[in-house]
């Protein structure tokens, strides 16, 4: 399997050290809002894990509770309702960041249920993130996006080198083709959910199927990973500031 971010001493020597994540920006995809989904648990997890975003030089995140029918019960109104208190917690503790809420859909049934009545949370140029099944590809997949489509919403799947299903690329070209932008977890290339999500990862940014990249963070290993990697790999992180990921656009809305 080629290797975009190859281990040899030559290419983890940095052309200028990178200190941290301004190149990018904004994170847009996150799961911060305590209390209602599996991300952040407390109000003190969610102001931890914020403060140390901003240290590492985001200045906006946009974060994106789940919204996925069969395991956590939320919608639009409320994710609304609970963003509002953490917009207030923050603005009490004086943490200078943007922040704006968003929802990661799980396309599925429930899905179609809600679009309709409720409205999506969308962001940026009207983007909404969308993940499908780990066990398989939904097979109303094409009607899910048609729907999100004809509504002016414009999706970005949510890290695509996850899920390991027999088309590989080529899956992914297709999707892009259809105007399905996709989103890589940061943590993917470091190898944090094992080797063949990284060999997946590193072949579309070979291939620049790529258009965001997002944290997904949940909790503080993943925020430790994060500090990992800016320290102890800077071959990495000078391969995906050259990327030409799309988040620093994100800044101007």
């Amino acid at each position: 399997m080629w290797s975009l971010f190859k281990k040899q001493k030559k290419q983890e020597e940095p052309v200028g050290e990178i200190i941290d994540f301004s190149f990018l920006g904004c994170d847009m995809h996150s799961h911060l809002v305590p209390g209602v989904d599996d991300g952040a648990k407390t109000p003190e997890d969610s102001l931890d894990l914020i403060r140390r975003f901003k240290e590492k030089g985001y200045k906006k995140l946009i974060t994106t509770p789940h919204v996925h029918g069969e395991f956590y019960d939320n919608n639009s109104e409320k994710l609304r309702r609970h963003f509002a208190d953490l917009q207030r917690l923050i603005n009490d503790h004086h943490i200078q960041i943007e922040l704006g809420i968003s929802a990661e859909y799980f396309l599925d049934n429930y899905f179609m249920d809600i679009i309709l009545p409720e409205g999506l949370l969308s962001f940026g140029d009207n983007y909404v993130l969308v993940e499908v099944s780990m066990a398989g590809w939904p097979r109303n997949f094409s009607d899910l996006i048609f729907s999100v489509q004809s509504l002016g919403y414009k999706p970005i799947l949510a890290h695509p080198e996850r899920y390991q299903y027999e088309e590989g690329a080529q899956l992914y070209h297709e999707l892009k083709d259809k105007g399905i932008m996709l989103q890589m977890n940061l943590l993917s290339v470091l190898g944090y959910y094992g080797r063949q999500v990284k060999n997946q990862a590193e072949l579309l940014l070979k291939e620049k199927l790529y258009d965001f990249c997002g944290s997904d963070l949940h909790h503080s290993r993943h925020m430790d990973n994060l500090h990992k990697m800016i320290n102890d790999h800077p071959g990495i992180m000078h391969q995906l500031r050259d990327y030409g990921f799309r988040n620093p656009e994100l800044l101007a809305h």
